[in-house]
């Protein structure tokens, strides 16, 4: 498959612990694996992945609704670009680095919640 092929789906099959994929590209009636590794710097690009990853499931897919025969920016390129720049090491840290500052701040939220649930009980 080339990178000009327009997609029909793209699958990011999950581990058992959900923590790494593997990413297949369908379309023309065959299946390729494009990349595999971590999920989280996929998902954090893509809200519609992250919202089914919240999901109980082995597998999050990526298909997008077009008439035949139409041009798509959804081809296999166009991901192919996408896994280079989700594996670039700025992207990856920037990953990391977000998820620690959201760890920290629920912190502080459940820090927050529990002195606000304190004074309360003393007024």
């Amino acid at each position: 498959m080339n990178s000009d092929t327009p997609l029909d789906y793209a699958v990011f099959q999950l581990s058992p612990r959900r923590s790494r994929c593997e990413l297949f590209v369908s379309g023309d009636g065959k299946t390729e694996k494009l990349a595999s590794g971590l999920l989280k710097p996929f998902i954090a690009h893509l809200k519609v992945a992250d919202d089914q990853a919240a999901q109980a499931g082995n597998s999050i897919k990526l298909e997008v609704d077009r008439p035949r025969n139409s041009s798509s920016w959804f081809k296999k390129g166009t991901l192919e670009r996408f896994v280079r720049f989700v594996s670039t090491p700025d992207v990856l840290e920037s990953a990391n680095t977000y998820d620690a500052e959201m760890a920290q701040l629920e912190g502080a939220r459940r820090i927050y919640s529990q002195v606000m649930l304190l004074t309360v009980e003393h007024i």
